[in-house]
């Protein structure tokens, strides 16, 4: 069975950039009618906030993800307490006492050296009494994982082919001294335990990947397939950071009222091209979804190419799945035939209630000329069931100076006070001569 998973840390909100991760990994368990774990990556105490667990459980319950099981790796330390101790007693961890001083000062004389800052290994030079001695003096040792130093390879569902040469890697610390545990251990023995089968996450994780293709082998276990998509960038090219991804984060795409249509859209559109509608994505069970389809080059967020899926989404949406999703739009007692009359002029969310104050006459801002009011009082009197074709012809028959651009912008003043909305003709249509002649009656 395929089975992927999402393991995000609760140290801040879901955005755009870690969200594709997730995406890709649900999308391909779906396909293969597989299994989507979510497990959360909470072993760093300090920086895991309960706030972050329940914003990030919020956002995949908004965009509909669901997942098959849950887990924490906080509830399962002693799992890797276990296993851990198997690694020392295999000599595949050894014990280290440097202090982040002296870690700092080596890495420091390699640079002014001109060499790498790869870690020197000295800590494999310890004997039994040196280890016992420090230990004495109360200095608990951190571990680090010995790596064969060998060039990894394998065949990569995105990449294809991929290498990585571990010789130019330190050796990863796995254990800190105070006994908690880093993300390459926890990470490779849940993925063992919950047997996923595919891992499919950003490049970034390349040499973590090739690290962990050790650790599994260390453990006598099973290698997962491994894919690595391109990461996003900025709009304008550069890597994100901290600093911008508020802007990027799902709250606000949520705040700004964007469907969840649009942002599931938009996700699988990176690096496919693709201009399909989400919904019909999943009618068709992501039938054109293919890893190896997606492109190498890094993708830009493209706010247009959001806001684009945004526009079609609302457009297509029934009033019902409209209420359904923005339940506050209740309070506006929005009708069908308003709906219908509006929603082709819709862009953005708040284009909503703009449109709806406009057909209700809320938006008072530009009056019709007087000559045209008084033309229309004189003549259209004893008149009724005008089609908006026959209403045109009829003022133009009448004053032969008028023309339709004249008809048209004096029409719209009259019905909605406003140079924006819905087209004339629709709008004759939805207030009909009748309606117009009230509005008159105000004059």
């Amino acid at each position: 069975m395929i089975v992927t998973r999402f393991a995000p840390s609760p140290t801040g909100h879901l955005h755009l950039g870690n969200m594709r991760s997730c995406f890709l990994n649900w999308a391909y368990s779906k396909k293969n009618n597989g299994k989507f774990i979510l497990r959360y990556d909470d072993t760093d105490q300090e920086r895991s906030k309960d706030e972050y667990v329940k914003s990030i459980a919020s956002d995949l319950e908004w965009l509909k993800i669901n997942y098959d099981e849950i887990y924490y790796q906080s509830k399962r330390i002693d799992r890797y307490n276990e296993l851990f101790d198997k690694l020392i007693s295999l000599k595949l961890v050894y014990p280290c006492f440097e202090s982040t001083e002296d870690l700092d000062i080596k890495k420091k004389l390699l640079l002014k050296a001109g060499k790498p800052p790869i870690y020197d290994r000295s800590s494999l030079n310890l004997s039994k009494d040196d280890i016992e001695n420090n230990i004495s003096n109360g200095n608990q040792p951190y571990w680090r994982f010995k790596l064969s130093q060998s060039k990894i390879k394998w065949n990569d569902l995105v990449k294809g082919e991929t290498e990585v040469d571990l010789s130019s890697q330190s050796d990863p610390v796995l254990r800190r001294a105070d006994g908690s545990y880093l993300y390459h251990f926890p990470s490779v023995v849940d993925d063992i335990d919950m047997n996923i089968s595919h891992i499919i996450r950003g490049e970034d994780h390349l040499t973590n990947s090739a690290i962990h293709i050790e650790l599994f082998k260390s453990l006598n276990s099973y290698l997962p397939s491994l894919g690595h998509s391109p990461l996003m960038l900025n709009e304008d090219g550069t890597k994100l950071s901290k600093r911008n991804l508020d802007s990027i984060s799902l709250n606000q795409f949520k705040k700004k009222g964007y469907t969840v249509n649009s942002i599931l859209s938009y996700l699988y559109s990176l690096g496919l091209n693709s201009d399909y509608d989400f919904e019909s994505i999943l009618i068709n069970n992501f039938k054109d979804f293919k890893l190896e389809n997606i492109s190498k080059n890094l993708p830009k967020i493209d706010i247009h190419k959001i806001d684009f899926f945004q526009k079609n989404s609302l457009r297509s949406m029934s009033l019902k799945n409209l209420n359904k999703e923005f339940p506050e739009l209740k309070k506006v007692a929005l009708t069908e035939i308003e709906w219908e009359l509006i929603k082709y002029n819709v862009d953005k969310y708040e284009d909503i209630v703009n449109l709806w104050n406009i057909i209700n006459r809320r938006e008072i801002k530009t009056k019709p000329s007087e000559d045209f009011i008084k033309l229309l009082i004189k003549n259209l009197n004893g008149i009724s069931n005008l089609s908006f074709d026959e209403y045109v012809n009829h003022l133009m028959n009448i004053d032969k100076t008028l023309s339709k651009k004249d008809i048209f912008t004096n029409t719209r003043y009259i019905l909605t006070g406003n140079q924006n909305g819905p087209s004339v003709k629709d709008l004759y249509n939805y207030f009909g001569l009748e309606g117009l002649r009230k509005i008159l009656d105000e004059y």
